[in-house]
């Protein structure tokens, strides 16, 4: 699964399919977590860095040079992330719950999974360690 997949089946079954308001819980899959709008790395061009913090309000000085721009947006970048699927259900009035990482327990198809390996392997002859 990629994230073009994903949102492909986002848009053409899991949308026509929601209640009005609902409430979408997603896991730390890489296709959840596409981010919108990304904050420049330390290796962007400094007047991106210049036009990202401009863009969000963070004032800075015209004389900073590169690191210091981009300590800027290490400090802030993560009060404007913002997540590809977030945007795209919260346009249609949904909204995104996400599982903490390395919390399969809370995930209720992880435990389906184990389960449904069990039974194959039990079937087929093979031990499966989950």
């Amino acid at each position: 699964m990629n994230f073009e997949n994903y949102e492909k089946c986002l848009q053409t079954q899991l949308m026509l399919n929601l209640q009005p308001s609902s409430v979408v819980v997603v896991d730390n899959a890489s296709y959840h977590n596409k981010q919108w709008d990304c904050a420049p790395t330390s290796y962007s061009k400094k007047a991106d860095m210049q036009a990202w913090l401009t863009e969000k309000g963070i004032q800075y000085e015209e004389t900073h040079l590169k690191p210091q721009l981009y300590n800027l947006i290490k400090i802030n970048k993560d009060k404007f992330k913002t997540f590809s699927i977030n945007r795209i259900l919260a346009e249609r009035g949904h909204q995104v719950l996400r599982l903490p990482p390395y919390h399969p327990d809370l995930n209720p198809i992880e435990m389906a999974w184990s389960d449904i390996k069990q039974y194959v392997g039990s079937k087929n002859g093979v031990s499966v360690n989950v």
